[in-house]
């Protein structure tokens, strides 16, 4: 896919995010689900590849990452920081491809918090993760 022919799929808009890091990565887009969760997506860019020419591994953790993070702290309506997370590396993206991640909610305490999330690339699966949320003050 050539990089100056991205079209930004329906439904995405920019996701502006307050944290350094995040903006380092991006631009990220988001997509609002009718539950009120919401889909995060990027297009694989130069700087997220590896020597291989393909979307780095720790690029892939902080999509998820911040999927996750971004869903959870929107529903528990407060900060949380990550304890714990887990990524299964399914497939891969290459430059220009349109990844997104989706985020399920698997339960919710006073103290922590679980969370699924699939990354996908087109219909392929490439990453699935489960993470461990705290809630910080």
């Amino acid at each position: 896919m050539s990089t100056s022919a991205f079209v930004l799929p329906q439904g995405f808009e920019e996701h502006v995010s307050p944290s350094s890091f995040v903006l380092a990565q991006g631009p990220m887009y988001k997509r609002q689900r009718e539950d009120g969760s919401r889909i995060l997506g990027v297009r694989v860019r130069e700087q997220h590849l590896n020597l291989h020419g393909i979307a780095h591994g720790g690029f892939v953790a902080t999509v998820v990452d911040n999927a996750i993070g971004y869903n959870v702290a929107t529903a528990l309506s407060g900060s949380i920081v990550t304890a714990q997370m887990n990524i299964d590396y399914l497939s891969c993206a290459r430059l220009g491809d349109w990844i997104e991640a989706e985020v399920l909610i698997t339960r919710r305490g006073r103290r922590m918090c679980f969370a699924e999330c699939t990354l996908r690339n087109g219909n392929a699966l490439m990453a699935r993760a489960s993470c461990i949320l705290v809630p910080i003050s």
